[in-house]
């Protein structure tokens, strides 16, 4: 079961990413697709590392920085 869910996210992330949407605002939200999947992560996890959340998400890890960077500034994290 836990291969099957797994084949579904990679799916998902790789469409996500072919057809543009993770660089548009989220049901009209100031937020992208890929920041509102970081800080839904950062909400369902306890204590997690940008590691993990960028492997899980599979992130670069350059940009997973900036997105965190833009959270903290806005005080959403710490």
């Amino acid at each position: 079961m836990n291969q099957t869910i797994e084949s579904v996210r990679a799916f998902n992330r790789f469409y996500t990413r072919q057809i543009g949407l993770l660089d548009e605002g989220w049901l009209d939200s100031e937020f992208t697709l890929t920041e509102c999947r970081v800080l839904y992560e950062l909400a369902h996890r306890d204590k997690p590392t940008a590691a993990q959340i960028g492997a899980s998400l599979a992130l670069d890890a350059g940009y997973l920085s900036r997105i965190l960077a833009k959270f903290e500034r806005r005080k959403l994290v710490r």
